[in-house]
């Protein structure tokens, strides 16, 4: 049984037998990476709602402190976030949006805190059990489960890159609601693995042989977004489409996952 299976299974009764018990402990030790184990990051995370439930009927221990349960760095998961956890996938959208709904997770705790600190037993209840709480709690639990799966086979600058080739064909075909810019898009440093090459990619990773031509792959690519976007924006869209699938656009883009599995490659070594 995986991170996965665990997940949509984690409500189920505890394994009763010796059997399944060790394969417990190998699903534990298999779920770590990059210094953080996913099934306890989701086990700790899971427990926030026993927690408050306890501190709020007064049945806890424990001297929660909203200033400090707002925050987003004072947890397991939060410190690995800001720390390892962004320095070696802060490129993958998978890991951005994680990290906003986390932050957005204990936001909403401290309001549950500040609530029944007040006395409000009753909106302390309302919000632990509805609303933006549930909804960010979900989110963080799905969102380790997938970064999981993307960590664990250095996908995950890869999946923020392919999403490019997404974007730009719902734009060009009218199925999209974003408003892309050829100047923003032809940047290499707006995006979030140009965000990352230039800030903890380049801390951890200048070092390596590879690291250099990633970056050029990266601005060569965005250049060809660029220009992609430009031939749609004058109303050629089968043009567009078509750069999209070969040519200077498509070459960039596979030259762009290559150079990435060689830096990962040059990582494990």
């Amino acid at each position: 049984m995986g991170l996965i299976d665990w997940l949509t299974k984690g409500k189920q009764k505890q394994a009763a037998s010796a059997g399944e018990s060790a394969q417990s402990v190998r699903v534990e030790r298999g779920t770590e990476v990059a210094g953080l184990n996913f099934k306890s990051a989701v086990d700790a995370h899971m427990k926030w709602k026993m927690r408050l439930d306890a501190y709020i009927n007064g049945s806890s221990s424990e001297n929660l402190d909203a200033g400090v349960v707002c925050r987003d760095d004072q947890c397991p998961l939060g410190k690995w976030i800001y720390g390892r956890g962004g320095g070696e996938f802060g490129y993958s959208e998978t890991f951005f949006d994680m990290k906003a709904h986390h932050a957005h997770f204990h936001r909403c705790a401290g309001d549950i805190v500040l609530a029944a600190q007040a006395g409000d037993k009753g909106k302390a209840h309302h919000l632990l059990h509805h609303g933006d709480y549930v909804h960010a709690s979900e989110r963080v639990k799905k969102l380790l489960a997938r970064l999981f799966v993307l960590v664990s086979d250095d996908k995950t600058a890869i999946d923020a890159h392919i999403k490019w080739k997404e974007r730009l064909q719902d734009f060009v075909q009218g199925h999209s609601n974003e408003d892309l810019q050829v100047d923003a898009i032809s940047r290499d440093d707006q995006c979030a693995l140009g965000a990352w090459l230039n800030g903890e990619g380049k801390e951890h990773y200048s070092h390596t042989p590879t690291f250099e031509a990633v970056r050029r792959s990266h601005a060569e690519f965005h250049l060809c977004a660029g220009k992609v976007l430009a031939i749609a924006q004058q109303g050629r869209r089968d043009e567009a489409l078509a750069m999209i699938e070969e040519g200077d656009y498509a070459a960039a883009s596979d030259n762009i996952t290559s150079t990435l599995v060689e830096l990962f490659s040059q990582r494990r070594q």
